[in-house]
């Protein structure tokens, strides 16, 4: 699959001349810090039954790079690549260590006048010490676009691909399936070309169709009514529209509402996600920035806790491979220390807020940093 994403891509960018390629842009950054995590294996507290994880401190450093050139007149070519890892001080939360791989590739050819064929590729790869509730996943989704501008600042995106998700502890959740997308965008005033707006409005809906390894739970004790269970089918739907202003600060806000069709009991749901971002230039060279996400989900059928009371384990979120049920509040205050150097600050809490019911979630963490990057 990686051999025919990168022929793609050469096919594409190849139908036009290189010779009067631009310079490339490029931009390094290595982060080193130190983390307090008060939840390392995000436990939930479900009704008593499991206590909450111990805090720990930790050792986090994150390396990142983009890489960008125009290819002629009519193509671009981007790349971008990132490792990162937690390394936890206490005994106790060493199965928390963690390791993340993370590519991108981009590509575009203006075929004609206002009329922008893309390809694109992500890969990212997570690779947890467990041995309990392991975190482990993989995902590949390449893509292809097209894009159609309208006017000086109007776009029209349609796309679609695929994506190959695997989840290493347990291969009954991994799935593959294809994916469609449609996003507009509007600048006003402003020009698209440039990127020159006051005033910026995105809207989109996407579905990915998940047909997964394991068979549907068909009742709310997952046992089989059939001899010939269907394997689980999830189609889920995501819709989003969001509203940015940028003059010497930025402003963002907006919301989305995730609607998953599922065949097994217990995964179908409506989610809306609600939020807000900043970010503002400070006295000192200071800079702020901050994000909220309000979260809040209904499932259609009964949360599955067989057994809760027995076993403090059965209703561990054990394909939880994301905070994608979590609202948050993310704060950082960054400051320059010289060219090329960086020191910052950031604090973000999780919480199951506004939902209810048996589960509660709450995790916090606070990390100091110092960052080496270099660009041109």
């Amino acid at each position: 699959m990686r051999l025919t994403l990168t022929l793609v891509v050469l096919t594409l960018l190849g139908a036009r001349p290189w010779a009067r390629a631009d310079p490339a842009r490029y931009d390094l950054r290595v982060e080193l810090g130190t983390e307090y995590d008060s939840n390392p294996d995000r436990a939930e507290q479900i009704a008593n039954y499991v206590p909450p994880a111990g805090a720990s401190p930790l050792a986090r450093l994150v390396a990142s790079g983009n890489w960008a050139s125009a290819l002629g007149q009519n193509g671009a070519l981007a790349l971008s690549g990132a490792v990162a890892g937690k390394r936890f001080f206490d005994e106790a939360a060493r199965g928390d260590d963690i390791l993340v791989a993370q590519a991108g590739a981009n590509g575009t050819l203006r075929v004609a006048g206002r009329t922008i064929l893309g390809v694109a590729g992500g890969y990212y790869d997570a690779f947890q010490r467990g041995p309990v509730d392991r975190r482990d996943f993989r995902s590949l989704a390449p893509a292809l676009r097209i894009e159609q501008g309208f006017a000086r600042a109007a776009q029209f995106t349609l796309g679609g691909g695929y994506r190959w998700f695997t989840f290493k502890s347990d291969d009954n959740f991994s799935f593959a399936g294809p994916t469609a997308f449609l996003t507009a965008r509007q600048m006003f005033p402003g020009n698209l070309e440039r990127g020159e707006a006051d005033w910026e409005w995105t809207a989109g809906a996407s579905l990915e169709w998940r047909g997964f390894e394991g068979l549907a739970c068909t009742n709310d004790t997952c046992t089989a009514e059939s001899s010939s269970p269907p394997h689980r089918l999830d189609r889920f739907w995501v819709s989003h529209v969001e509203l940015t202003r940028t003059t010497t600060f930025l402003l963002a806000a907006g919301a989305a509402l995730h609607l998953n069709q599922s065949n097994s009991y217990g995964e179908g749901l409506v989610r809306g996600v609600f939020h807000a971002r900043a970010v503002v230039p400070l006295p000192w060279a200071l800079s702020f920035s901050s994000r909220a996400d309000l979260v809040a989900t209904h499932y259609w059928n009964s949360l599955l806790l067989p057994q809760a009371a027995q076993d403090p384990n059965a209703g561990a979120p054990l394909v939880s491979v994301e905070d994608e049920n979590r609202s948050t509040l993310r704060i950082e205050v960054a400051r320059p220390l010289g060219q090329g150097f960086e020191i910052g600050a950031r604090y973000v809490i999780y919480s199951s807020f506004p939902g209810g019911g048996s589960v509660d979630y709450r995790r916090q963490t606070a990390l100091l940093y110092l960052a080496v990057f270099d660009e041109r």
